[in-house]
């Protein structure tokens, strides 16, 4: 009496993928809390990524107009290494929203990316007038590499009371 494999799915359709399913994260509660951790520069970077992921497989979303849209548009140009379009976008933002301390970060970043230490202070400076935390999220943001040993850099992160001589 012979006994019949039964084939697999493979085995029956070779055209078929056999890749394994993608691995789950080792400690979910941790990846949980990363995704939902209040970054905002992390936040809108990840908006923006996901629109434009929705656009390009056909659920596109409404479109986001004015400065906001500047703004997105900015940083995923700066992001895409295209500086000078990320300063136009940016600009456009900052006439719009002036008091915006994530669009003057933005382009304290572009101004960093560009190597260009007092414009990258000096717009970094106003944003965190604004807003402390962009001091802290400056010093370990890798946009501003290049300026980061300036001195007028080091004024912004790591402010004295004392005036410089």
């Amino acid at each position: 009496m012979a006994t019949t494999k039964k084939k697999t799915a493979a085995e029956s359709n070779p055209s078929a993928s056999t890749r394994p399913a993608p691995e789950k994260p080792r400690n979910v509660a941790a990846y949980e809390a990363a995704v939902s951790a209040d970054e905002p520069i992390l936040a809108d970077r990840a908006r923006t990524y996901a629109s434009i992921c929705l656009q390009r497989m056909g659920g596109a979303t409404a479109p986001v107009e004015g400065a906001e849209s500047d703004y997105h548009q900015g940083v995923f140009a700066a992001n895409a290494g295209r500086l000078e379009d990320a300063l136009a976008f940016l600009d456009r933002a900052a006439q719009a929203r002036p008091d915006d301390g994530s669009v003057l970060y933005a382009r304290a970043a572009v101004r960093g990316l560009q190597g260009n230490a007092d414009a990258a202070a000096s717009e970094l400076k106003k944003a965190v007038a604004l807003d402390a935390k962009f001091r802290f999220q400056a010093a370990s943001d890798p946009d501003f590499d290049r300026v980061r040993d300036e001195a007028a850099f080091i004024d912004v992160i790591e402010p004295t009371s004392a005036p410089r001589a």
